[in-house]
């Protein structure tokens, strides 16, 4: 799979320096990033390239088939980098599998995105943690969950409430409900 981070002056210097950083992390963790997600949740990447934009705000998104990923300026520390990263690649395995988020109104796109994130939610700790370690896994749940977005610290507690094989056995009655053949 490849990551492209496109590079323009219209975001700026420290746009175009933080993309540098993201994509030095991809290039050389690339391979633990997807052994490490395949080895929690026996998914493949069904989207081949995916373009990323670094962006001055303070909210990452994954974006889909169509919509290029954001990443947030906002993230300088490696963990950071690895941690949104991994984030929002993990929801992009998951919606290249077959789960899209709803577009339909505000209340059903913020219960798509809670469970969204409750899906991803069921491996992601365990990844970070096989990429970075525990404590610093543990270090970037608890920095997320501090944004004060109550739908992360509802997941988060939902999934960390379960022991590892617990979010396994979770996440394998989940993917039932994906649709097979997506792109």
């Amino acid at each position: 799979m490849k990551l492209v981070f496109p590079m323009s002056l219209s975001g700026g210097l420290e746009c175009m320096l933080a993309a540098g950083r993201y994509g030095r992390y991809w290039e050389e963790n690339k391979e633990e990033i997807i052994a490490a997600l395949y080895a929690h949740t026996k998914l493949r990447f069904k989207q081949r390239k995916i373009t990323v934009h670094v962006i001055s705000g303070s909210t990452s998104r994954a974006g889909n088939s169509v919509r290029p990923m954001e990443l947030s300026i906002e993230n300088v520390t490696q963990d950071e980098i690895a941690y949104t990263l991994v984030h929002e690649l993990s929801h992009r395995l998951v919606i290249g599998n077959g789960i899209q988020p709803s577009a339909k109104n505000d209340h059903a796109r913020s219960r798509a995105s809670y469970n969204m994130h409750r899906h991803i939610f069921l491996f992601l700790y365990d990844v970070m943690v096989d990429l970075i370690g525990a404590d610093r896994a543990s270090r970037c749940v608890a920095n997320e969950r501090a944004l004060h977005v109550a739908l992360y610290d509802k997941a988060w507690s939902w999934a960390l409430d379960m022991t590892y094989d617990e979010r396994q056995a979770a996440f394998s009655r989940l993917k039932k409900s994906y649709k097979t053949g997506v792109h």
